[in-house]
């Protein structure tokens, strides 16, 4: 039987660790913040009918993309061009959020996913 002269094709270059220069914490970080913004804007577009004035936004220390968006201010930034006031209020624990947003004390909380799953077996809403 003759021989074949057929090379095998060559392996794609193996992955050298190139570095984009963003770390997954900020990756994250920059998610979380666009997840809380898109929670922000939608209702504020909804309601775009009556006039809003002011939003009540929770602060949590179990919550850090809160705490970076209150400390940098950008919602109070983009939201000002509007007219719209933001108002910080602290929830010492995701029980404590859910009864701000039980009373219409707060229009946005945070809460860890835990409580949230309680509260909503129990028929806290």
């Amino acid at each position: 039987m003759p021989a074949c002269d057929v090379e095998p094709a060559p392996h794609p270059p193996a992955r050298t660790g190139v570095d984009s220069g963003v770390s997954r914490r900020s990756l994250m970080g920059a998610l979380g913040a666009g997840a809380l913004a898109a929670t922000v804007f939608s209702p504020l577009i909804a309601r775009a009918a009556g006039r809003l004035e002011e939003i009540r936004i929770d602060y949590a220390y179990y919550n850090p993309v809160s705490l970076v968006l209150k400390e940098k201010t950008w919602l109070e930034q983009d939201l000002a061009k509007d007219g719209i006031r933001v108002r910080w209020v602290l929830s010492l624990g995701s029980n404590k959020a859910l009864e701000y947003l039980n009373a219409s004390s707060l229009d946005f909380g945070s809460t860890a996913g835990a409580a949230a799953l309680l509260a909503r077996i129990n028929d806290n809403r």
